[in-house]
């Protein structure tokens, strides 16, 4: 399977008070909120935040209907990161922003941390030396 690009879709309770988070608070850019959906183009990602009936609407859809509500801890976002002190920085905004985390920790030779937006989902940020590397080659 070759993807032209990956989709994420999430529930959100107030899309404008998430568009708000991750554009001011973490720096992320956005058109803003358009029938219901915020989205974020991060490389090789795409996430939609989407109203609670919104994507009650796509769970018909798909013939497996379940809760439309957010579920906080129920996915969890996984990015990459060059350095520590990328991961914190971004830990240090996601806080001023209103969201909660708990600071970097050192995990089996990375450095992890992780954050909860608005709405509880997971965020984990990870450095290590294959990230390094990676982003030493991409520059």
């Amino acid at each position: 399977m070759k993807p032209l690009t990956t989709i994420l879709s999430l529930p959100v309770a107030d899309p404008q008070a998430t568009a708000n988070f991750y554009a001011d608070g973490l720096g992320l850019e956005t058109d803003g909120v358009e029938d219901g959906i915020v989205a974020f183009e991060l490389p090789n990602l795409s996430i939609f935040f989407i109203t609670a009936d919104e994507y009650g609407q796509y769970l018909e859809l798909s013939g497996r209907p379940g809760s439309k509500n957010p579920v906080p801890g129920a996915s969890i976002i996984s990015c990459a990161f060059a350095t520590r002190a990328e991961i914190d920085e971004v830990l240090d905004r996601a806080v001023a922003a209103g969201g909660s985390a708990d600071g970097g920790q050192d995990v089996d030779g990375s450095y992890m941390g992780y954050f909860a937006d608005l709405d509880g989902y997971i965020w984990e940020l990870v450095a290590n030396e294959q990230t390094a590397k990676a982003a030493a080659t991409a520059e």
